[in-house]
C-alpha cells in the first residue's frame, strides 16, 4: 500500500540535508514545507530558546476519525557527527554512506517512515484517528528536544518512537540514566622543586577511578562509565584541581541509586586519604519506561507486525530515547524498528527491506489502532 519508490527518494533527499545537535533549522523547514503540503498546519515550539538551538520541535496535528485513540508519531531529525557532504551508495539490501562520517539514518529513516505514511494515509483515504507527529530536536546529546517540550503539548492516549533496527523488533523496556562529574581540588605546587607541598588532584581522582568495581558491566540491569576526564595546567605543576564525567544506568532505580552512592564514596575516600576535597553532583538525564507485553498496545503492535508476514521479536534496550520521555508524560509509548544499522559509526547503513517493512508495521498499527477503543 504504500510507495516504496517515494518512501526511499525521501529518505535520499533528508539525508543529504546536514543536522547535527542544535543546529537542525535547514531540515525542519524542509519538513515544515512537505507537512503544509499535505494540507496539515505544522508548528514549532519554544525548545530552540531553552535548548539554545536554530529552531525548536515541530509538531503537526493529523486530524482523524472519531472512535479512534489518538497516537503520537515521533522521531528525532538530529545526527551525531561527523557529517559531511556525500552521494549514498545503495548496494544490495543497504544504503552506505561515504564512509568518512555517518550516514544518517539514525533518525532520518523514521522521519521518512512518517511522512509515507501520512502520505499515504491521504492518498488512499484510509480511516484513522488524531495523529500527534512530534518531530525532534537534539535527541543525541540528552534527550534534549524532547525534554525542553511542554507537557501541555502532549497528548495523546499512545506513542510510538521510531528510533530501532529491525521491523521485527519491539523495545518495550529502557533504563534510567543518571550522569556524574567529580570535582576533586588538591594543591598546588612546582613539580621539579618542591612536589611535596602540593596535592595532586589527577592522582587523586585516577586512584578513585581505580576503586569503582564494575567498571561497564555491573550486571544484568545496570551499566557504569567514566566517559571524560580533565585537570592540569602544566608538566611542572602540581594539578589542584582535576574532573571527571561518567554515567551510570539501570532498569531499577535502587540499582542506579547504590551505584552512583558507590562512586560518590570512592572519591570521598580517595580525597579523605590525600587531604584533599571533592564535590560531586548527580543530573537525572532520563527516567526508565517499561510497556507490559500483556497490554493491549503492545498486543497491537505484535498483531501489526505478524499482518506484515513478520515474526515479532522482544527488546530491553540499555539506551535512552524521546520514548523514556514521552513515558514520562503518561504517553505509553513502544520504540519499533527502522532498519537503521551501526549507528554512531562510520560503517552505519540503512537496511532497505527492513525499513521498508518498518513503514507497513507504522501504517498497519495507525490503521488497526481502532481495536484500542473497542
Amino acid at each position: 500500500m504504500i510507495n516504496e519508490k517515494r518512501l526511499l527518494k525521501e529518505f535520499l533527499k533528508l539525508l543529504k540535508i546536514k543536522s547535527l545537535s542544535l543546529y537542525e533549522k535547514e531540515i525542519m523547514l524542509y519538513l515544515f514545507k512537505q507537512f503544509r503540503a499535505l494540507g496539515l498546519n505544522p508548528y514549532f515550539d519554544g525548545a530552540a530558546k531553552k535548548v539554545k538551538g536554530e529552531i525548536g520541535n515541530l509538531f503537526c496535528l493529523v486530524p482523524g476519525e472519531k472512535g479512534f485513540p489518538m497516537l503520537l508519531l515521533n522521531a528525532h531529525v538530529d545526527t551525531v557527527g561527523p557529517w559531511e557532504p556525500f552521494i549514498p551508495k545503495h548496494k544490495g539490501n543497504f544504503i552506505f554512506g561515504s564512509g568518512k562520517g555517518i550516514l544518517g539514518a539514525d533518525d532520518k529513516a523514521g522521519v521518512a517512515m512518517i511522512l509515507e505514511v501520512l502520505r499515504t494515509i491521504k492518498e488512499k483515504k484510509i480511516e484513522h484517528g488524531d495523529i500527534l507527529v512530534v518531530l525532534t530536536i537534539a535527541e543525541e546529546i540528552g534527550l534534549t528536544g524532547a525534554k525542553a517540550i511542554s507537557p501541555k503539548m502532549l497528548k495523546a492516549d499512545y506513542g510510538i518512537a521510531l528510533d530501532g533496527g529491525r521491523s521485527s523488533e519491539i523495545v518495550y523496556k529502557a533504563p534510567s540514566q543518571n550522569n556524574f562529574m567529580a570535582e576533586v581540588f588538591g594543591k598546588a605546587a612546582h613539580a621539579g622543586i618542591h612536589p611535596e607541598h602540593g596535592i595532586n588532584a589527577i592522582y587523586v581522582a585516577s586512584r578513585a577511578i581505580a576503586a569503582i568495581k564494575n567498571l561497564g558491566r555491573v550486571d544484568h540491569e545496570t551499566t557504569c562509565n567514566v566517559g571524560i576526564k580533565g585537570g592540569g595546567q602544566a608538566t611542572n605543576i602540581i594539578p589542584e584541581h582535576a574532573w571527571v564525567k561518567g554515567e551510570v544506568r539501570s532498569h531499577k532505580k535502587r540499582k542506579l541509586h547504590n551505584q552512583m552512592e558507590h562512586i560518590k564514596a570512592c572519591f570521598a575516600k580517595a580525597a579523605r586519604e590525600s587531604k584533599a576535597k571533592m564535590k560531586f553532583t548527580v543530573h537525572s538525564v532520563y527516567d526508565a519506561f517499561e510497556i507490559h507485553p500483556e497490554s493491549p498496545f503492545f498486543e497491537l503492535a505484535v498483531i501489526a507486525i505478524e499482518k506484515e508476514g513478520i515474526l515479532p521479536t522482544f527488546r530491553i534496550t540499555g539506551g535512552g530515547s524521546d520514548a523514556n520521555v514521552f513515558n514520562s508524560q503518561g504517553i505509553p509509548t513502544l520504540i519499533l524498528g527502522t532498519g537503521m544499522e551501526r549507528v554512531h559509526t562510520k560503517q552505519e547503513r540503512l537496511n532497505v527491506r527492513e525499513f521498508v517493512n518498518g513503514t507497513k508495521v507504522l501504517l498497519r498499527i495507525v490503521m488497526e489502532s481502532k481495536k484500542l477503543n473497542a
